[in-house]
C-alpha cells in the first residue's frame, strides 16, 4: 500500500515539475521574441535668432593714423547698421586687434583686425543687410566673406517647444511599424522591451550636407528606436 502511495506522489510530482518546466520554457521563448523598429518625426522650422558681423582689416604706419582710421571705421559701421534698422542693443561693441608688421617689405608698419557684430531675433534684418554690403565696399571697407568668421548665421532656439510632441510622434510611428510587422508574421505587439528616444538633429531646410547655421529655414529631426515583444 505504501509503495502505491509513494508511486502516486512521484507521478504527481513529475506532472507538476513538467508543467513548471514547460511554463518556464514558454516564458523564455516569449521574452526572446521581439522586433526592433524605428519611428521618425520631422518639423520644418524657421530660425528665430540671427547673427552677422562686419569683419575687415586696416593698415597704418603710425599709431595716430591707426587710431584715426579705427574711429572712422567704427562710426561708418554703426551708421550703416542703424540705417538698415538695427537698434543700439542689437549692435555689439567693436573688437580690435592691432599688431606690428616686422618683415622687411611690409607695405605698412601696423595692421588692425576690426569686427563689429549684430544679433537680433528679427532674422529679416540680417537677411536684408547682406544685400546692402555694397554700400560699405563703395567706401573702401573690404569685408571678409568667410561664413564662420562673419556669418550670417541663423539659430533655432525654441527646440523645447517641439521636443515632447516629436518624441510622441516618433514613438507612434515605431509602434505602427511594429504592428505592421506583427500582422505580417501572424503575431501581436506586446509591451516595450527597450526604447531609445534618439538624438535630435537640426538640418538645413534643403537637406544639403552643409552646416544648418547658415540656413534660416531648417528641419528638426529625431529617430526613435524601440524594441517590442511579439506575442
Amino acid at each position: 500500500m505504501k509503495s502505491h502511495r509513494g508511486s502516486l506522489f512521484l507521478a504527481i510530482a513529475l506532472v507538476v515539475s513538467s508543467i513548471i518546466i514547460s511554463f518556464g520554457l514558454t516564458k523564455m521563448k516569449s521574452t526572446n521574441n521581439y522586433v526592433t523598429v524605428k519611428g521618425l518625426s520631422e518639423r520644418q522650422v524657421v530660425a528665430d535668432k540671427a547673427w552677422w558681423s562686419i569683419v575687415t582689416q586696416i593698415t597704418a604706419n603710425t599709431t595716430e593714423e591707426m587710431q584715426f582710421k579705427l574711429q572712422n571705421l567704427e562710426k561708418t559701421s554703426i551708421s550703416f547698421l542703424k540705417q538698415n534698422g538695427f537698434l543700439d542693443e542689437e549692435i555689439s561693441s567693436a573688437t580690435i586687434n592691432i599688431y606690428r608688421s616686422n618683415y622687411k617689405d611690409a607695405a605698412a608698419r601696423l595692421n588692425g583686425d576690426f569686427k563689429m557684430s549684430v544679433s537680433t531675433d528679427q532674422i529679416d534684418k540680417v537677411q536684408g543687410i547682406i544685400k546692402e554690403t555694397g554700400a560699405l565696399i563703395s567706401k573702401g571697407i573690404l569685408l571678409q566673406s568667410d561664413q564662420w568668421t562673419a556669418g550670417p548665421k541663423f539659430y533655432f532656439t525654441k527646440f523645447k517647444d517641439l521636443k515632447k510632441d516629436m518624441l510622441a510622434e516618433a514613438t507612434r510611428e515605431a509602434k505602427d511599424a511594429a504592428g505592421e510587422f506583427a500582422n505580417n508574421s501572424g503575431s501581436k505587439v506586446g509591451e516595450i522591451r527597450r526604447a531609445n528616444q534618439g538624438v535630435f538633429q537640426i538640418l538645413p531646410g534643403d537637406r544639403t550636407p552643409e552646416n544648418e547655421m547658415f540656413y534660416a529655414e531648417k528641419i528638426v529631426r529625431v529617430v526613435s528606436t524601440v524594441d517590442y515583444y511579439l506575442e
